[in-house]
This record gives structure tokens, sequence and C-alpha cells, in this order.
């Protein structure tokens, strides 16, 4: 095999697995933990992501909040999600939700943006 030839043949493989999420894919969120604090009639939720690059975990995630299924739109938010046992507002569960991209804007759709779900049952003591 001559040396053009070889070389041709490395950059394309290079190109290949490059462009195919090789060695530099993005980081990219993989999942995400809803916790709950109870105080009281109040339960305090934040959600946490891990990551598929370092920074492996943040929290508190910017995240958005739903009783039931996620709507078209997304606001995202670092601050805890407060919940009121009295009256009881939902059944549950509470589900946070946000982009896969980290670089996602912090509102949206989510109808053209790959979104992680995580959730977490609502408990009254």
């Amino acid at each position: 095999m001559n040396k053009s030839l070889g070389f041709a043949l490395v950059l394309l493989v290079s190109f290949l697995t490059l462009s195919c999420g090789g060695s530099s894919s993005t980081r990219q969120l993989q999942s995400i933990t809803v916790q709950a604090t109870v105080s009281g009639e109040q339960i305090e939720f934040t959600a946490a992501g891990t990551f598929s690059a370092p920074p492996t975990t943040v929290s508190p995630l910017p995240a958005s909040w739903y009783y039931d299924l996620p709507s078209s739109q997304y606001t995202l938010t670092t601050q805890p999600f407060s919940y009121s046992c009295v009256p009881p507002q939902h059944p549950g569960p509470l589900i946070a939700t946000a982009p896969a991209d980290p670089n996602a804007p912090s509102s949206g759709s989510t109808l053209n943006t790959k979104m992680i779900v995580g959730s977490a049952p609502i408990i009254c003591p």
C-alpha cells in the first residue's frame, strides 16, 4: 500500500470516528434524581443530574417541574419545588425534566428537544 493511500485511509477512519460520537462526543445529561426534604407540612424537592462527562454530578440541576405529564414547553429553575401537604394539592408523582444538552436554553419547546425525566412520589407526613 502506498503512503498516500494509507494516510487517506487513516484520515477517513478518524473522520468517521469523530463524526459518530467517538472520543469527541459532547457532555450529555443521562439521568435525573429527585430528592425530597420534609419540614412539617411542607416538602421541598430538588433535582440532581448525572452527566456523561465531568462534572458528572450537578446539584441543584436546573429543571422544569410538573405533577402530571410534562407540557410542550419547559422553563428551567434551580429553585427547589415546594409542595404543601395541607390541603394536598396533587396525589403525585412529581416530575422533573431537563434537556439532555447542558447548553440548551433555559426555556423552550420540548417538541424538538431531547428531554431527560426524573420523578419522586409525593408522600405527606
